[in-house]
């Protein structure tokens, strides 16, 4: 991971905490999370979960039910290193990007969350 500005010890997610996801746009073979503001560019395509179902990316309904996340507010946002952000929400649904390393050599960022110009970090393989 690279960051502008930060410590390693800081959550680089906490400020989408509380706020609501209000858009996903999806981008050639990236999808882009926009809350209220802050955004998340996931490379690595994220996986949902309700429940006990997980939606991957190719499954019938992925893109609805990842648009169905859209108003959803942010309960908890975290990054576990080398393995994974996740993102879950109020109703106990979430998000999660891996940050592990892809079988795809050929890409280097994983995800970028952009918190403003001076604010925005970078998870690279």
């Amino acid at each position: 991971m690279s960051n502008t500005k930060h410590d390693r010890s800081e959550n680089p997610l906490e400020p989408i905490k509380g706020k609501q996801l209000s858009a996903v746009c999806f981008v050639q073979d990236y999808v882009q999370l926009q809350f209220d503001g802050p955004g998340l560019t996931a490379v690595t395509l994220p996986t949902v979960t309700i429940g006990k179902e997980t939606y991957e990316f190719g499954m019938l309904n992925y893109r609805n039910v990842l648009c169905e996340r859209i108003a959803k507010i942010v309960r908890e946002a975290s990054v576990a290193e080398g393995e994974q952000i996740r993102i879950e929400f109020e109703d106990r649904s979430s998000i999660s990007v891996s940050l592990k390393p892809p079988e795809n050599p050929r890409i280097s960022e994983m995800a970028i969350f952009d918190n403003g110009p001076s604010d925005f970090w970078v998870w690279n393989t």
